[in-house]
């Protein structure tokens, strides 16, 4: 009986232990569950967190889009103002060309319509000076009056002899063939 009694006392404190270690396992439940609670409020949270960025890259997405979109019609834009302005540089190129090239062919003949006027000129000079203010009995007044307004005008360095080919004087009063005749006349005499 001694043995039962102990047995029996035994178990009251075998019954406490086993409580204790109840109680501290549903201590330890308790804080799991509540731990458990606290991960699952974490994980919802990290959830909609997570559904927020989603949300949030979307939107980047589709602005990042919408610039792109953006991005290449301006670009498009931009190389067709570029070949316009490329089309319109070479026409300017191409004229400014032109104007040069015109500007040297006026230039050319302004030059040659100067050397005219001076021409003209020299005609009018010699038209309006040709006595010197000489007058009296011993001077006879030349007529000759040279014509200003035409285009060839007939001063020694523009008149060409078409007997010899020299400048500053006609076939009529050539001095070679002045001295031509003459040979020729002395030759004919001897014969």
């Amino acid at each position: 009986m001694f043995i039962v009694m102990d047995e029996c006392d035994a178990l009251p404190t075998e019954n406490c232990n086993l409580k204790d270690e109840c109680d501290e396992l549903k201590k330890e439940v308790q804080e799991s569950e509540q731990e458990n609670k606290i991960i699952k409020d974490e994980k919802i949270e990290l959830h909609m967190d997570n559904l927020v960025l989603h949300n949030n890259v979307e939107k980047v997405k589709e602005t990042l889009r919408i610039k792109e979109e953006n991005f290449v019609a301006n670009l498009k834009k931009l190389e067709k103002e570029s070949l316009n302005l490329k089309q319109k540089i070479e026409s300017l190129l191409a004229e400014n060309q032109n104007l040069h090239e015109n500007l040297k062919q006026i230039a050319q003949e302004q030059a040659v319509n100067k050397r005219w006027l001076d021409s003209s000129n020299a005609l009018n000079w010699l038209n309006t000076h040709h006595n010197r203010g000489r007058k009296g009995q011993g001077f006879v007044k030349k007529h000759t009056i040279y014509p200003c307004n035409r285009k060839y005008v007939g001063l020694p360095e523009n008149i060409v002899c078409y007997h010899c080919g020299r400048t500053g004087h006609v076939r009529y009063v050539c001095p070679s063939r002045e001295h031509a005749f003459k040979n020729n006349f002395g030759y004919v005499k001897q014969i």
